[in-house]
């Protein structure tokens, strides 16, 4: 693969770590699916078998949707920091970090 591919695949997205019990900063493209995947979409943009960057956004959000989105393990809890009402908390998954910089990253992504 190449490098500087290899180097560009990182987003980094709040997660929780259950081995350290904390909320970490956690690269989406850690999943070896995710990467792959990515790996393989960039191959085929490349190679003009995607018909646009639009397109590309779009499969790249179909991608991390697939694997990050309402998975436990992908998921936290958000709120105010002195609430201690739980219904006032959001559940916030990797992939709904993601997807409002979907465009950004894939221009990352993309660039050389």
């Amino acid at each position: 693969m190449n490098k500087k591919l290899e180097d560009r695949l990182k987003f980094y997205v709040l997660n929780y770590d259950f081995n350290r019990k904390e909320i970490i900063n956690y690269n989406i493209f850690n999943n070896i699916i995710v990467k792959q995947s990515t790996i393989d979409l960039v191959k085929q943009y490349k190679s003009n078998k995607i018909n646009s960057f639009d397109e590309f956004v779009e499969e790249l959000k179909h991608i991390v949707q697939w694997q990050e989105w309402s998975r436990r393990e992908y998921e936290i809890s958000v709120s105010d920091a002195f609430t201690t009402d739980l219904d006032k908390y959001e559940k916030w998954d990797c992939y709904s970090q993601f997807e409002p910089n979907a465009e950004i990253v894939a221009h990352y992504i993309l660039s050389e």
